[in-house]
């Protein structure tokens, strides 16, 4: 860590230096007899003189505009190194790389008054400076990462990607793989401009908040397999709920500003055991956002103010790591109802939430959706609720969410159920949940084994004989519905009173 303290530390050095004024008075040209530009021609030549001017002023404005996209490129890849993700350090340390290598290569003008040439010798001499320190940076990282180490000179004749024309306007240039502007960018800039004096979170506490990062990266970020939309059977008012608040901001940005701006807070409730959790997976998927499965035994530890110290931490990788899904399970276990008599570290588990889902929601570029899911709404604090402005109620599945569920499970199964046994069979399972369901299904697949008798051991499998609508009637004597109707009209009252429908 001394070599990024000290990297840091340069870096804090040269942004403290400060940029070259633009839009001062002229100064009085002076000939230098030792400067290797000589001195521009006089304002005798007319337009001639005045094109050389302008064009050497773009030339400034144009490395200006290179000196300003990588350090913020940089910026980028300290605080992500910071926070232990060495995997898009790397890529930010990329970024930048490729826009030093253009920014060095750019062509200098013939003819340079002593006020450009300072200027052009200023911001020269950072851009080299960064890139031998980035080419130094990335070869250990890339050890780190486990990636085959690159030799420097191999690193600087990467291939630069054609920013040029952007670069000369200064700001407006979209680098490659970066997250999309917005509150962790301004943080970023902030936090560079300062990093002379700042203390690496790695370093804080014995490595303590480096430990929190690398637990939400291991532990709560999901990385099983995807989701797809059609994986979800019907759930129709629910998915497209979803899909305006999260799959089409994130691909059409501009379109969604304003009062068209989306809910950052989701609550699905509704009836255990139909499909809340493959919802939120599924948009995931869809919007190929980074998925943080979040549980009350995550977010709780027995250490004294770690739990908070966890709830900011996850908001500020998901920040990092946008588009960012955070669904919470079972919501109602961890955001219940304040009480008087409350453990203290429930009470500030719950502030910090709400902080940090405030701060995510006041920022208009950030895209951090927070999901929570739950089969008792009733028991959640009210100052939740408020945040989670869309509420999808997820209801039992109807006659023809059975019928399309059962068609599912049955999928590349052996079963002789014509079109009229399974409408049958979906009339027949009113009541039953998507979980329940997938356990009738296996019930009744056992049907025909339990026939073979002692025969199983040498009766080949395409001998079983295919599922009936019978086994489906035995098999319902053994599974019944598990949601008591009380229950089930608790939920309905609910949602007449503040769900979203």
């Amino acid at each position: 860590m001394s070599f990024l303290r000290g990297f840091i530390d340069s870096l804090g050095s040269i942004f403290t230096d400060g940029d070259p004024a633009y839009g001062s008075h002229p100064r009085p040209q002076q000939h230098h007899a030792d400067s290797p530009f000589p001195d521009p021609p006089s304002m005798d030549a007319g337009g001639a003189a005045a094109a050389t001017s302008v064009a050497n002023e773009r030339t400034a404005y144009k490395l200006k505009g290179y000196f300003d996209l990588a350090k913020e490129a940089i910026a980028r890849a300290v605080r992500a190194e910071e926070w232990g993700l060495v995997d898009d350090a790397i890529v930010h340390y990329r970024n930048a790389q490729r826009i030093l290598l253009e920014g060095s290569s750019t062509p200098m003008p013939s003819y340079i008054s002593s006020r450009e040439q300072e200027k052009v010798k200023s911001y020269r001499q950072k851009i080299s400076k960064w890139q031998d320190q980035v080419s130094d940076r990335l070869q250990v990282l890339s050890r780190r990462a486990g990636v085959a180490s690159t030799s420097k000179s191999t690193l600087t004749n990467v291939h630069a990607a054609p920013v040029s024309s952007m670069a000369s306007n200064g700001l407006r240039y979209a680098i490659q793989n970066s997250p999309p502007p917005g509150r962790n960018n301004r943080l970023l800039r902030s936090q560079t401009e300062k990093v002379a004096s700042a203390k690496p979170a790695q370093e804080s506490g014995n490595g303590y908040e480096a430990k929190l990062v690398e637990m939400i990266n291991t532990a709560i970020v999901d990385r099983s397999p995807s989701v797809k939309w059609e994986d979800v059977a019907g759930l129709d008012k629910a998915k497209q709920a979803l899909m305006e608040m999260v799959i089409l901001p994130t691909k059409r940005r501009d379109l969604f500003t304003g009062l068209r701006r989306p809910a950052r807070g989701l609550l699905l409730f509704g009836p255990p055991g139909n499909g809340k959790t493959m919802l939120a997976k599924a948009v995931a998927s869809e919007s190929e956002a980074t998925f943080f499965n979040v549980s009350a035994s995550s977010l709780t530890s027995k250490w004294v103010g770690e739990g908070e110290k966890l709830v900011r931490t996850l908001f500020m990788v998901a920040i990092s790591r946008q588009p960012s899904v955070i669904f919470i399970d079972e919501i109602d276990s961890i955001m219940s109802t304040r009480l008087a008599n409350e453990n203290d570290a429930s009470r500030r588990l719950k502030s910090e939430f709400l902080i940090q889902f405030d701060g995510v929601t006041s920022n208009p570029n950030d895209l951090v959706i927070v999901v929570g899911a739950t089969n008792k709404p009733q028991e959640l604090d009210d100052a939740v609720l408020r945040r989670l402005v869309k509420r999808i109620y997820i209801p039992l599945p109807d006659e023809n969410g059975r019928r399309l569920l059962l068609r599912n499970k049955l999928k590349g199964q052996s079963f002789s159920l014509p079109s009229g046994d399974l409408e049958r069979l979906a009339r027949d399972t009113e009541g039953y949940s998507g979980s329940d369901l997938q356990a009738l299904c296996e019930e009744a697949a056992m049907m025909p084994i339990r026939e073979l008798g002692t025969n199983i051991l040498k009766v080949k499998a395409n001998q079983v004989r295919p599922l009936r609508y019978e086994d489906f009637q035995k098999a319902m004597t053994v599974i019944r519905p598990s949601l008591q109707r009380s229950k089930w009209e608790e939920l309905e009252q609910w949602n007449k009173e503040f769900g979203s429908s």
